[in-house]
């Protein structure tokens, strides 16, 4: 939040102590926003919006950008299944499956 501080600075010394309150109240409201996509959503807002943003508006940006990261998460798991699916097909003595999370999942196997 101190970057998006320094990058809409009021212009008047005077709303020096509102904008610090403001930037407070910001940091408040968006606590329980993941640190990771908080920056992204302030990154993304800083180089296409001309004035500080509302929590809300962070908060849209970053479910945006957090939707997005789990679209392609569930498009790897998609493959993944779809390659376990081919092995099960093939093999009798083996049963292929998807382990882990995201960004550390793989394929293992057991007898079956």
């Amino acid at each position: 939040m101190a970057e998006l501080g320094f990058r809409y600075r009021p212009n008047a010394q005077a709303d020096l102590e509102a904008h610090a309150h403001t930037l407070r109240l910001l940091t408040e409201d968006l606590a329980d926003v993941p640190v990771s996509l908080l920056e992204a959503a302030a990154s993304r807002w800083a180089t296409t919006k001309p004035f500080l943003p509302r929590a809300s508006e962070l908060i849209d940006l970053a479910g945006q950008i957090g939707a997005s990261m789990v679209r392609g998460t569930q498009a790897a798991t998609d493959q993944l299944q779809a390659h376990c699916d081919r092995l099960n097909a093939i093999s009798r003595h083996r049963e292929y499956f998807i382990t882990g999370t995201a960004p550390d999942r793989r394929v293992e196997s057991r007898p079956r």
